[in-house]
């Protein structure tokens, strides 16, 4: 009978300091912080683009949390601004912010995605035409960025398309994005 009290005594205690170790665990996950995390777009100086317009149509942005880039889970979704976007509208400093997780558990961020539409144009001598997206709209364009969020940061991510090299034309008035983009990661404390 003592044997058994003692053996259910020592299953108890190694219950409860179970549950203090997950409790622990929880608090430490939850006191690791937030940071504030933006997506923005501009492009280089398109002073030699034959462009009027270089229309991209955004439907959302996601980033990558594995370390595996393989890897198909680890993406999560960015608050995005949807629509349609003139890259020539934001040249040099212009930049626009259309993506952003104001509460963003910090982590290490491998990639940013963005999934487009169907509605990618260019205009050119007052014509406009398709901009084919190879991909884009299924996979995602993906652009890495191996960054490590700190709390209580705020990070600033700029896709700086190079529009003199991310147009391609292929021929019969056929055009394709063959994105060629320059990231910058910006902190503000």
């Amino acid at each position: 009978m003592k044997n058994r009290n003692l053996i259910l005594s020592i299953i108890s205690i190694f219950i409860i300091s179970l549950f203090i170790f997950q409790g622990c665990k929880k608090e430490e996950n939850t006191e690791a912080g937030t940071a504030d995390f933006n997506v923005g777009l501009k492009s280089s100086d398109p002073s030699r683009s034959a462009y009027e317009e270089i229309n991209i149509d955004i439907l959302s942005a996601s980033i990558h949390t594995s370390a595996d880039e393989g890897e198909t889970e680890g993406w999560q979704e960015l608050e995005t601004e949807a629509g349609i976007y003139n890259l020539l509208d934001y040249v040099n400093d212009n930049e626009f912010i259309f993506a952003t997780d104001p509460e963003i558990v910090v982590q290490t961020v491998s990639q940013i995605r963005l999934l487009l539409g169907e509605n990618n144009t260019i205009v050119k001598d007052g014509e406009t035409y398709d901009l084919e997206t190879p991909s884009a709209q299924t996979s995602g364009i993906k652009i890495q960025i191996h960054t490590v969020l700190e709390p209580a940061k705020t990070y600033k991510v700029i896709l700086d398309f190079d529009v003199d090299k991310s147009i391609i034309e292929t021929g019969n008035d056929q055009y394709k994005l063959q994105h060629k983009i320059k990231t910058t990661v910006t902190v503000v404390e």
